[in-house]
């Protein structure tokens, strides 16, 4: 492969000329740094731009992905990379051309905001660079307590860093998206999971980054409280042996090894799964930079000026079952209904509405919808909707591919988003495999929708015609799957029990 080279801010980089799997020419730029690495005194502490280096920077390799201890256990392959360091603030950039103004999409990996990365071979941005003539980076940022851990007032450190990581990698995208042939005036955010969740935050954020449309995956419109925040940073830091109250605890906390850190972290999630969820290290509320969730910020005009593609899939939650759920009966499906409601919807209205032309559906299957629906689906929804009624344009689907033995479960769309079945067993665990055609025409309608979506703020495709704005009370909804198709407001007797 021939080298090539590209100046930016902090210096030269040295990419490669590569091939897309179907052999068509691209250029690749692997582990750029777009800020200093954040360790020793940096740690928690806000990203500032990388120090200059002089000759050439080989940008050949990815960089290291944020330490992190394993990723939530699923039927789908980990989201977890071996290769760890704190020095982990990097992109990746795939272009067709340095030449030209191509839409630039700028992706958010997921996992729990514990675990992942841009090394993980799904994410290879090569096939929908060359397919649809666009320029695609992967941003690395801080996860877990490293990322989200909470900060006082009072100490000399920062709040959501790993939020602060992608507003600085957003910045870095805007300097520099014209040398790799991109048009830094039309940028699109889009990721899955947390990525999806961190694009919502970031279209909260009264000082938005520069980009002009996003694309949610299954993200949750969740911001976390500021006591439950404080609540799993105190326990973070007696896992680690120090006193929350004491003056100098965030010093302490930077000297303190990295494995033990994780350790530390590893203690909260388990601990504190009950009142946080899995995610315990999660956007929180700061003074200087979220100070509205998601769906207020879309509610109050924030996103003004967004064009905003947003769903989930059919059956999120079914990725991970709740054990609770193996020998459920209607009486505890009933209590488990309640408690999800809160005291605010009837359990029998909510039962009766997933029963509806189903009176056999088992107890399980009801309950792994409901949590789909409450937990993911109906939060997507508010966004649009308010999203929508502010005056702007929201796109709503539906990812209904069955995958085997989990169906339309969490993630499993992200091989159809960036044609990458061949890459770590990805191809088998969503089925494509069993349906190879059905799924390249799937992942071709997905990648088509959203890259028409990036260049022009409508997404198009020639076998998903006639996909209108939202608007609340038609609700159109793109179903992908092996026949794309637009439906009004499906499933709608069960979203409207969370709804109402």
């Amino acid at each position: 492969m021939t080298p090539l080279r590209v100046e930016t801010a902090s210096g030269w980089i040295a990419g490669d000329r590569v091939t897309d799997p179907a052999g068509s020419p691209l250029l690749r730029f692997l582990g750029v740094p777009y800020a200093a690495p954040p360790v020793g005194a940096r740690r928690w502490r806000a990203p500032v731009p990388p120090a200059p280096w002089t000759g050439v920077r080989p940008a050949r390799s990815f960089g290291p992905a944020p330490p992190q201890a394993g990723s939530v256990p699923s039927r789908l392959p980990p989201f977890h990379v071996a290769d760890q360091s704190e020095d982990c603030l990097t992109v990746n950039v795939w272009t067709p051309a340095r030449s030209g103004r191509r839409a630039v999409l700028v992706w958010l990996h997921g996992g729990a905001y514990l675990s992942g990365g841009t090394a993980m071979g799904v994410f290879d941005g090569a096939r929908l660079a060359a397919e649809h003539d666009v320029v695609v980076v992967t941003v690395g940022y801080r996860l877990g307590a490293l990322g989200y851990l909470r900060i006082d007032a009072e100490e000399d450190g920062a709040d959501d860093c790993g939020l602060r990581d992608q507003v600085a990698a957003l910045a870095w995208v805007e300097a520099h998206a014209a040398a790799f042939g991109g048009d830094p005036a039309n940028v699109t955010v889009f990721g899955e999971s947390a990525g999806g969740g961190s694009v919502l935050h970031l279209c909260a954020l009264r000082d938005r980054p520069a980009f002009r449309r996003a694309i949610v995956q299954s993200g949750e419109p969740r911001t976390l409280t500021t006591e439950l925040a404080v609540r799993v940073r105190d326990a973070f830091l007696r896992e680690l042996g120090l006193d929350p109250a004491a003056a100098d605890v965030l010093d302490r906390a930077r000297r303190r090894p990295v494995d033990a850190v994780l350790a530390a972290q590893a203690a909260v999630v388990a601990t504190l799964a009950g009142p946080t969820g899995l995610m315990p290290f999660h956007p929180t509320f700061t003074a200087d930079l979220v100070d509205l969730d998601p769906i207020d910020a879309c509610a109050a005009g924030r996103t003004r000026g967004v064009d905003l593609v947003i769903g989930t899939c059919r059956d999120e939650l079914s990725l991970w079952p709740d054990p609770r759920a193996r020998d459920l009966d209607d009486a505890g499906l009933l209590r488990l209904l309640d408690r999800l409601a809160g005291g605010r919807g009837d359990p029998d209205r909510i039962l009766a509405a997933y029963r509806d032309g189903r009176p056999d559906r088992p107890a399980a299957d009801v309950w792994s919808a409901a949590r789909t629906d409450a937990v993911l689906r109906v939060p997507a929804l508010r966004v649009a909707d308010a999203h929508a009624a502010a005056g702007n344009r929201a796109f709503v689907y539906r990812f209904d591919w069955e995958a085997p033995d989990i169906g339309a479960a969490h993630a499993v769309d992200l091989p159809f988003t960036f044609g990458t079945f061949a890459r770590d067993g990805w191809g088998t665990a969503v089925g494509a495999d069993r349906r190879p055609d059905e799924a390249e025409h799937l992942g071709r309608v997905l990648r088509g929708a959203w890259c028409g979506f990036a260049a022009t703020g409508t997404p198009s495709h020639p076998d998903l015609p006639g996909w209108p704005v939202h608007d609340a009370c038609t609700r159109p909804t793109a179903c992908f799957d092996a026949a794309p198709r637009v439906v009004d407001d499906p499933a709608g007797a069960e979203r409207a029990v969370w709804s109402d």
